[in-house]
């Protein structure tokens, strides 16, 4: 019989993570709501890099910007405008561009340093907003962004926290202007102003934190507070900056931390990010490199290149055990995590629905009796941009007792389109008969 005192620390370590990640999300996706200042805000600070939320915070519908066309002389409403402008492009960009410029010039009449406190310069949202709403009408109101750089070098401008002195910075290091001293990072002991400075020091040009030793020490802390401490009381900003340092913690010290299923999943979920490197040039080029992308076995391929540099014993085409007459094959498996790993490839919003068929079917053969394997993962790339779908298939699958991620991506902008064909399980898939059998 295992004790409590017999089990692994660091196992527990991670099983607690996980626990306190799923506890973030909840906090953030209760937030997750169309024109929600604070959950557009931790979609800022969560970008592309944590997928398994599947955003609902777009402002910038028809519906949403005649129903709130009043709060747009305010500065609420004016960081709406300027957080979707710049995180949600879409055709109703040019009637919200309209809207902000001709709400900007009112809130500038505006004392920013109200005696009350109630002002904008003191609610995160807002100020990250109003930096992104000047830089997207620049050429509209070009004495915005120098009335906002001239706010945040005021000597009135003193933040009743240092969480809202990190927002300070963001906010100038948006529109260009310094940002302003650093931290000693052994006085910090707030775990969320930790993960606070931890996202601020990894944004490009903002290296505020130069020694990479305070760095780790940084991050060691920071493991360890989010451990020990509770997070259901927090805010969706602070919660999407916890999660935020999370995933940055695993990508980049992930030799320093006991790999779990949960960190396949924030590997996963970082496929956008590294498809920003995915070669495919234009005509400009005398001989340009086009990287095509058509099918499932290519998905594979990027992320063999994603998982192998981290979990030494990957294997592609894990076979498994017969099942009647059927032999199947997953399409990964991490054997000292106990995890297979399945890949779809959706071509059209239908596939979606054959997918949640196909994956409970290989869910039943891949987990009965075939040790080391007890848990699954399930990777789904987008070819057709059906997002809509991605919501009920995701929740479908997570309800699988032993299905630890669902993570599911939108084929690059820059990617073109795959050529149309009739859709066809990959022939890299599982055999059904014994006839096709390895």
């Amino acid at each position: 019989m295992t004790t409590a005192d017999d089990q692994d620390p660091t196992a527990i370590t991670g099983e607690v993570l996980g626990v306190r990640i799923a506890n973030l999300e909840s906090v953030v996706q209760r937030a997750n709501l169309p024109g929600n200042l604070e959950g557009l805000l931790a979609h800022r600070i969560l970008a592309d890099r944590h997928s398994s939320v599947v955003w609902n915070v777009n402002p910038m519908t028809p519906e949403w910007l005649a129903e709130n066309r009043h709060r747009f002389v305010y500065a609420a409403g004016v960081a709406i405008l300027g957080f979707g402008l710049t995180g949600f492009v879409s055709m109703e960009s040019q009637t919200g561009r309209q809207y902000l410029s001709e709400g900007l010039p009112n809130l500038m009449r505006k004392n920013p340093f109200q005696a009350d406190g109630v002002t904008f310069v003191n609610d995160p949202g807002q100020i990250i907003g109003l930096a992104l709403a000047v830089n997207a009408v620049l050429e509209d109101v070009p004495k915005a962004r120098p009335w906002l750089a001239e706010v945040l070098h005021d000597p009135r401008l003193r933040p009743a926290t240092p969480l809202l002195g990190i927002f300070h910075h963001y906010a100038r290091h948006i529109i260009g202007t310094p940002i302003g001293n650093s931290p000693d990072a052994r006085n910090i002991s707030d775990p969320v102003e930790l993960a606070g400075w931890l996202w601020l020091a990894g944004l490009p040009g903002c290296q505020i934190l130069k020694d990479p030793d305070e760095l780790r020490r940084l991050r060691s802390r920071l493991i360890s507070e989010l451990v020990l401490n509770q997070a259901e009381s927090l805010s969706a900003g602070r919660a999407a900056l916890l999660l935020n340092a999370v995933v940055r913690i695993v990508t980049a010290s992930v030799d320093d931390l006991v790999l779990s299923t949960s960190h396949v999943g924030v590997l996963l979920s970082r496929f956008g990010d590294a498809m920003r490197q995915w070669r495919h040039d234009g005509d400009n080029l005398i001989h340009p490199i086009r990287w095509l992308i058509t099918e499932e076995r290519e998905i594979q391929n990027i992320l063999w290149l994603m998982l192998r540099p981290v979990f030494d014993d990957l294997v592609d085409e894990e076979t498994l055990r017969k099942v009647g007459h059927s032999t199947y094959r997953a399409d990964f498996g991490i054997p000292s995590l106990g995890l297979l790993i399945e890949v779809k490839y959706a071509r059209r919003a239908a596939d979606f629905k054959a997918f949640e068929k196909e994956i409970l079917e290989d869910y039943v053969a891949y987990l009965i009796d075939n040790k080391p394997y007890t848990k699954l993962a399930v990777f789904i790339y987008d070819e057709s941009a059906s997002v809509q779908e991605h919501g009920t298939t995701r929740n479908a699958l997570l309800k699988l007792p032993h299905v630890t991620d669902v993570v599911i991506v939108c084929r690059p902008s820059h990617v073109p389109a795959a050529p149309r064909t009739s859709r066809r399980r990959n022939p890299t898939a599982p055999a059904t008969d014994e006839s096709s059998t390895a």
